[in-house]
């Protein structure tokens, strides 16, 4: 009987299919970036993004944070920085787009966003920007500093395509700090394409008249005009004084 069960079994084999995985060809752009990556960024994110104890993932961020990363000089670093600043870029800007498409193929990410300012509003654009972005980055743009020892970056060398990524990416996405995600829900391209309209004015702002004084405005210009022609004209009255004497 026992060997009847196993002729019988024998006779009816179950068998599991065989699954085979092939990997996504690479675009020539991005084979030119895993060259780039292998040598330069795998020591520390993993030969395929895993990341290691040195650095984090890099599975699912997209070009967008890459190109971010790598065209404001915070990466590559030599020491793991909590919060990475601006530097001047390591790679061409070629290099930097084959790095991103080569990121991108890691894993499904957001792409790097379309940027028009000449399509956005002026008027919108400072509206957005003084609601959304001054309590950290200033009126004027030249940030400043946050809590927990983390800084809200000047803006003044910003890109538009800069802009654009860290707008829709965030602190999160980018890893560089608190910065809340504006996706397509909380603005649309058209708010986008006004608040970086706005950012490239703060960068090169109309002064009517007189000093800058950080942008701040003609009001604040007069009060420092009158304050200061009162301290001349009470010291132009205490030396009077003391020559009348």
């Amino acid at each position: 009987l026992a060997l009847g069960r196993s002729a019988s079994h024998a006779q009816s084999p179950t068998s599991t299919p065989s699954v085979t995985i092939t990997a996504q060809p690479l675009s020539p752009e991005a084979a030119a970036g895993r060259g780039l990556y292998e040598q330069d960024c795998a020591w520390c994110h993993g030969t395929q993004g895993e990341g290691t104890p040195r650095g984090p993932d890099l599975l699912g961020v997209g070009a967008a944070s890459a190109d971010f990363m790598l065209r404001t000089g915070r990466m590559p670093i030599a020491i793991v920085e909590r919060q990475p600043q601006r530097k001047t870029p390591a790679y061409t800007p070629r290099q930097i787009a084959e790095l991103a498409e080569f990121v991108a193929s890691l894993g499904p990410g957001p792409p790097i966003p379309v940027a028009d300012p000449q399509a956005g509003s002026l008027g919108e654009g400072s509206q957005l920007y003084q609601v959304n972005c001054a309590a950290c980055h200033s009126s004027t743009g030249i940030g400043g500093a946050l809590t927990n020892g983390l800084q809200a970056p000047r803006l003044q060398d910003s890109t538009p395509t800069e802009i654009a990524e860290a707008v829709r990416l965030g602190g999160q996405g980018l890893r560089t700090g608190n910065m809340p995600k504006f996706g397509p829900d909380v603005l649309d391209q058209h708010q986008l394409d006004s608040v970086i309209r706005y950012v490239l004015y703060l960068q090169h702002p109309r002064d009517r008249g007189g000093a800058s004084l950080a942008h701040l405005g003609p009001i604040v210009e007069g009060l420092v005009a009158w304050a200061g022609g009162l301290l001349i004209l009470v010291v132009f009255i205490r030396w009077i004084g003391t020559k009348s004497r």
